[in-house]
């Protein structure tokens, strides 16, 4: 969880269609929240212009942030993790709004992980599920931690549903307009066990977008490699 988003209301988001959304609507890259931080929001610039202008965080930056937030901020994990789910929830609304999704109904799927990017994604469905969407949670290894349950029942008291097994990929390109990885963010470190090895395998051979909080959780596998970017046309590290 990169939260230095959540304090200044930034939803960090990577997505295949971030630099696409920002070049035909001019959508300056930070949430509304975070508008009066940053004076540096040109709408006409293109895209690659405007990635030029972003400074990002690098994994050791964003973890002295995060230390700094609860050692002299008094933050709370969960108060980042509510800011942070809502701001990625909005920038997701504003990178892919209902009407111009592609199935019948606005069915999104959302795959977490078991550290606090998982907790971001929670947040982040239930707040989509106000928006308007039909999200649906895959959270294959579940922490027995109180915010974890927690996050997990507020949930499934919002109707939202939650799979046993991963889909394959052939079924997610049909039933769901967006896959949202929440499965690693940029404080996971080690190889990556199972399931979530699988399940990477099976996002490899997707056609459907992709936005992943943080980063993508796919480059921690040697065999998500840049072919796979490519073919995805991601555009890594992309404010909303």
């Amino acid at each position: 969880m990169l939260s230095v988003r959540a304090v200044f209301g930034i939803g960090f988001l990577v997505t295949s269609r971030a630099a696409a959304v920002l070049a035909q609507t001019g959508t300056c890259p930070l949430s509304t929240a975070a508008t009066t931080h940053n004076k540096d929001c040109f709408s006409s610039r293109a895209a690659s212009t405007m990635a030029q202008t972003v400074k990002y965080l690098g994994q050791e930056e964003a973890q002295h942030i995060d230390e700094e937030l609860f050692s002299e901020y008094g933050f709370s994990v969960d108060q980042l993790m509510e800011l942070a789910g809502l701001s990625c929830a909005t920038a997701i609304a504003k990178a892919y709004p209902l009407p111009s999704l592609v199935k019948a109904t606005p069915s999104l799927l959302v795959i977490c992980g078991p550290g606090n990017n998982g907790g971001d994604g929670l947040v982040c469905a239930r707040h989509l599920k106000l928006f308007g969407y039909d999200p649906t949670i895959l959270y294959p290894k579940r922490p027995n931690k109180p915010l974890f349950q927690g996050l997990t029942t507020q949930c499934q008291k919002m109707e939202i549903p939650f799979l046993t097994d991963m889909p394959e990929a052939k079924v997610i390109d049909e039933a769901y307009n967006l896959v949202i990885d929440a499965i690693f963010g940029f404080s996971f470190k080690g190889a990556v066990r199972e399931p979530f090895g699988s399940i990477l395998d099976v996002l490899k051979k997707t056609t459907a977008p992709v936005a992943s909080i943080d980063i993508p959780s796919g480059i921690r596998q040697h065999s998500w490699g840049d072919t796979h970017f490519h073919q995805h046309n991601f555009t890594p590290n992309v404010f909303f």
